[in-house]
This record gives structure tokens, C-alpha cells and sequence, in this order.
């Protein structure tokens, strides 16, 4: 594991991804670890992770915020478990407003949050159509 403090200058990026996505963050201490995922911490809390080359709030963020939440049932959680995609048919509640490229949380049944994903799909082919459209899970904690 390898985790180092970045520079006020280094640091300036993060904060403007925390605030493309709502989220205001000041901080003296801002450290990245590289691992097989590398994750953003700031005064040692995880805030941004980065998935694909693209870096993400973390769950505990995204619950801290409110962000829009989507439902799944037991049948999609299996799946998303062993690394499927959220498609629309195993959604059965949103919660909020969600959009296209924009990171929603995910609950179990019994409302627990227990992951992230990016919107892949317009919100009217999730509500809707319930056929085809999905959501790319890049965070799971089950």
C-alpha cells in the first residue's frame, strides 16, 4: 500500500470533482493511497475513489449528502455480487432525482446502503421501460 500526502496545488483537483458533484470539502490534509484501487482521503476520511479513470465520491460521501438512492431486490444483489450490472428490472424504488453519468447509492431491501453505481441509462428508461437499461456498479460493501 501506498499512501502520501499531496501539495495545496495537488489537492486543488480533488476538491473541484468533490464540488462537480455537490460536495464541499476544505481541508489541510488530503493523502492518496495507490492499491489496486486508489482512493482520495481527506483529514483521513475516503471521499473520491477512482474507477475506469474516472474518480467517484465513495459510499460513505454519497450517504453523508443524500445523493439519490435506487432499491434493488435479493435477485439483482446476487448478481451485482458476482460482478453483473444493475439492470432496470431488479430496481424497485428510486429515490431523488437521478441522472445519466451522475453516481446513485444502492439499498438492499431492508434499506441498508450498500453500494455506488454510475447512471448508465436515462432515468425514464429505468422508470419506465424497465427493459435493457442499467446502472455499472463501481463500489460494493456486502
Amino acid at each position: 500500500m501506498k499512501r502520501h500526502f499531496l501539495s495545496k496545488r495537488d489537492s486543488k483537483e480533488f476538491f473541484e470533482i468533490l464540488n462537480r458533484f455537490g460536495i464541499d470539502a476544505d481541508s489541510r490534509t488530503v493523502e492518496l493511497e495507490e492499491n489496486d484501487v486508489n482512493i482520495i482521503y481527506i483529514d483521513k476520511n475516503p471521499v473520491l475513489l477512482k474507477f475506469e479513470d474516472t474518480w467517484l465520491p465513495t459510499l460513505k460521501v454519497m450517504i453523508a449528502k443524500n445523493f439519490p438512492s435506487v432499491t434493488i431486490d435479493d435477485g439483482a444483489l446476487e448478481r451485482i455480487k458476482n460482478g453483473a450490472k444493475l439492470y432496470s428490472v431488479g430496481i424497485k424504488q428510486i429515490e431523488g432525482e437521478i441522472r445519466t453519468k451522475f453516481p446513485v447509492v444502492i439499498k438492499d431491501l431492508r434499506g441498508k446502503s450498500i453500494g455506488s453505481a454510475i447512471v448508465e441509462s436515462d432515468e425514464n428508461d429505468i422508470r419506465e421501460k424497465r427493459k435493457g437499461s442499467y446502472l455499472l456498479i463501481y463500489e460494493l460493501h456486502v
